[in-house]
């Protein structure tokens, strides 16, 4: 087993982290990740105060047909895709930072290569990751771990999407972020936590909503999205071509939410020509409307893997068939797209939950569960940060 850490503290560090992972898989074959630990930088003495930048780590595991060498060559050749610069200063902050750690448990030592990697012995939250894959510490490097130091705790799956209702009249926060400085402040505690995606609604979509026009969605999202350019994960959720259109021109915004599937074939061909992510949502329970949705939209130019499939939960269904539909998830999953399930808080729960709407978490997290053991690709929730510390601990114990 090869062991590999990678860490970033520059830029949208746990996107990073899963580039860095999606451009490894070209030459090896990731079998097992840890959790993410935010740590400080270790730092020289003297060094510039915009050195002082929070890291986040992880160990992956897996196999390569690529020797010790060709593989560190391999490495430094994606951490300079990435945009590392490979001739900074040593404790310079990073883009992007992947070490060899252990070589199937081969040991040696080299101007080029140590293996295992001379820093084991000074790192014990890397001896703690190593530790919590089943990789074993040389006996002369080991630390005491029972007091290792870490800032935060993560995963980098599932993949979170993290709400952000921008009206005044959502079903479960309505009104909570409707003000534009509240939504920045969330979406900035959103993505220091980690979401994948950051989802702006400006429409209600509750029971019996009044729908407001593309020009006052615009209106409410403007703003905001003037103010969080920096954030490279938002996206929004809108059945209306003008907003689509909008916010793919003026933001480059690379998610659409549509709930309706009802966008015109220009619309769908800017959504294709700039490569955004599209989510599909079925209405009803006969998937087979999926099957022939993303055959339309694949003639259209939409690529496979930017077409994400959401069960719909809480639209066009009963209770039971919302609870039917989540059990039988995996029939979606198996039609080869990447699926979105978005049951935060929705009322199906009422079926076996006493909570108020805004007391549902729990329930939530229930359900999220399942969904993450059926290898569902993304999470579409309100409470992330919950949701984090839950898959910390699944992670750790699973």
């Amino acid at each position: 087993m090869i062991y590999l850490a990678i860490g970033s503290n520059l830029g949208n560090r746990f996107q990073n982290l899963r580039t860095a992972i999606s451009k490894l898989s070209a030459f090896f074959n990731c079998e097992k990740s840890s959790i993410v630990m935010e740590t400080s930088p270790i730092l020289p003495p003297n060094a510039p105060n915009d050195w002082n930048l929070q890291y986040l780590n992880m160990i992956i595991a897996g196999n390569s047909s690529s020797g010790p060498f060709e593989l560190l060559e391999r490495i430094k050749n994606v951490e300079n895709e990435m945009g590392r610069n490979l001739n900074a200063p040593r404790w310079s902050p990073r883009v992007i930072d992947i070490d060899i750690i252990s070589y199937n448990d081969e040991t040696f030592d080299t101007e080029q290569l140590s293996i295992p990697h001379r820093e084991i012995k000074n790192r014990d939250f890397l001896q703690y990751l190593l530790t919590s894959l089943g990789c074993k510490i040389p006996e002369n490097m080991r630390m005491d771990i029972n007091n290792y130091q870490a800032l935060n705790y993560s995963v980098l799956d599932p993949k979170l999407v993290g709400i952000v209702n921008v009206t005044p009249d959502s079903f479960s926060d309505g009104g909570k972020y409707f003000d534009p400085g509240a939504a920045i402040n969330h979406i900035n505690e959103l993505y220091e936590c980690g979401a994948c995606v950051i989802e702006l609604g400006a429409q209600s979509t509750r029971p019996n909503y009044v729908e407001i026009s593309p020009a006052e969605e615009i209106a409410r999202l403007d703003e905001i999205l003037e103010r969080t350019k920096n954030i490279d994960c938002i996206g929004v959720d809108t059945y209306f071509d003008d907003v689509v259109r909008y916010v793919i021109k003026k933001y480059d915004l690379k998610w659409i939410n549509d709930i309706r599937s009802q966008l015109s074939v220009g619309t769908i061909k800017l959504i294709a020509d700039c490569g955004a992510k599209l989510i599909v949502m079925l209405h009803g329970t006969d998937i087979s409307w999926l099957k022939n949705q993303v055959n339309y939209l694949q003639n259209l130019g939409i690529k496979r893997e930017n077409i994400v499939l959401d069960p719909g939960v809480g639209f066009a269904k009963s209770k039971q068939e919302n609870i039917d539909i989540i059990k039988n998830i995996s029939k979606i999953r198996d039609m080869g797209y990447e699926v979105m399930l978005a049951h935060s808080r929705k009322s199906f729960m009422s079926n076996f939950s006493i909570a108020t709407v805004k007391n549902r978490d729990l329930e939530t997290l229930a359900i999220s569960d399942f969904a993450a053991m059926q290898k569902i690709d993304y999470l579409r929730i309100h409470n992330v940060q919950d949701h984090m510390r839950f898959f910390v601990a699944r992670r750790q114990i699973g």
